[in-house]
């Protein structure tokens, strides 16, 4: 039998409401390398780290002990959308959020001000906006799967093609009715967004000539961690006058993360290799976001045990002599399907447990090398795939947009 993660959330929420309400009528009132021996990894190439999303410019699986206790985890409820934006906020609106929630986030210049207008400070300097932002520009897919949790979609002024690719997006079927623009930063400009919003990887020069035009730009951190990302989903929540979502998914993502680390306890897990092939196969190491998936899955990453940083160029005899137990190819599937088939037949791969057991899998590349909350369901996918038995009747849910 099935049982969903969170339908049983909704029943324990509604029955710990109901109990509270009793009690209230009853009262007065109130986030280490290890030493490698392979020395016969030869990656065939070192290149500068592959960045995982684009921009607009520029082994069997381990017996784990069923246990013996159904551990059900309990996000918070997503709350009712915040109401629409007003130039300022009344003392009801602030009181409907924890805002001690903001108070060590890094960027946030007042966090006892959430009223309008209010600062942030970037590596872009301070920007004051003097009200909730109603034409929001996004630079990247990661900030726009964050953002589409938080705010209405209408509220983003555009999108970029790659944004509608439903193996590597998370809001493609969003994308799809929103209007397209092309990379020239001049179309930018002329949607005339109150806030743009950029990643690390955006190019300065870009991000130079948007600010000339007297537009208001948010460098703001993604990162490779699933947990990372929560200061800067809260960050962002703060800027666009969204904080209750800002929170609600914040908590989300650490109660379902919890989750897993409860399932897995200290399980060892198996040596996983990530790699994908273009033109060149790649692995993905220690700093990566598909590497970091692979450790919170319970799983031993095996690029990153060889030493590899990062992305590196890698060939079938490095492959071999990682010795993984499970690879996993992150890539769209045409090309995954490819390239599996390239490593299941071949000669120097014969005898690497994966190979040899049958465990070389396609996941899901929008789950697996986006920089957003949303590989969080690349851990959950991960750790069901590499212990099935330890999340046997437990059925992971997408996330949900601002307007589901």
């Amino acid at each position: 039998m099935k049982y969903s993660f969170f339908g049983v959330r909704f029943r324990f929420v509604l029955v710990v409401a109901s109990v509270a309400v009793m009690l209230v009528a009853c009262s007065d009132g109130e986030g280490g390398e290890a030493g490698s021996d392979l020395a016969v990894v030869e990656p065939t190439a070192t290149l500068t780290p592959k960045v995982n999303e684009p921009t607009a410019t520029n082994v069997p699986p381990t017996t784990v002990p069923d246990p013996t206790v159904t551990i059900v985890v309990t996000p918070t409820a997503k709350p009712d959308p915040t109401a629409t934006p007003v130039p300022t906020a009344t003392p009801e609106e602030i009181e409907t959020f924890d805002h001690s929630r903001f108070t060590d986030v890094e960027g946030i210049v007042d966090p006892t001000n959430f009223g309008w207008p209010r600062s942030v400070e970037t590596s872009e300097g301070v920007i004051t906006v003097d009200e909730a932002p109603t034409k929001i520009h996004s630079l990247s897919l990661g900030h726009s799967e964050i953002l589409a949790g938080l705010v209405d979609f209408d509220r983003i002024t555009a999108v970029y093609s790659f944004f509608a690719d439903p193996e590597q997006s998370n809001i493609s079927d969003l994308s799809t009715d929103a209007l397209m623009i092309g990379f020239d930063p001049e179309e930018v400009v002329a949607l005339e967004p109150d806030v743009i919003v950029a990643s690390r990887f955006t190019n300065a020069d870009t991000v130079a000539l948007m600010k000339d035009a007297g537009i208001p730009v948010v460098r703001a951190s993604l990162e490779n961690s699933a947990l990372g990302n929560v200061p800067n989903i809260l960050l962002i929540g703060y800027l666009v006058g969204a904080e209750k979502e800002a929170i609600a998914l914040a908590d989300e993502i650490e109660a379902r993360m919890n989750f897993i680390t409860d399932v897995l306890g200290s399980t060892e897990g198996p040596r996983v290799l990530s790699v994908s092939k273009w033109t060149s196969a790649f692995a993905a190491g220690s700093g990566s976001t598909e590497g970091g998936i692979i450790e919170q899955a319970g799983g031993v990453n095996a690029a990153a045990d060889s030493g590899i940083e990062g992305h590196q160029q890698v060939s079938i005899e490095s492959i071999a002599a990682m010795n993984p137990d499970v690879i996993i190819v992150p890539q769209p599937l045409d090309g995954a399907t490819a390239f599996i088939e390239e490593l299941q037949s071949s000669p120097a791969l014969v005898e690497v447990p994966a190979v040899k057991n049958g465990e070389i899998h396609y996941v899901s590349p929008r789950l697996h090398t986006t920089l957003s909350h949303w590989n969080v369901r690349g851990v959950e996918e991960l750790a069901e795939l590499l212990f099935p038995s330890a999340f046997e009747g437990v059925e992971f849910e997408e996330f949900a947009h601002w307007s589901e």
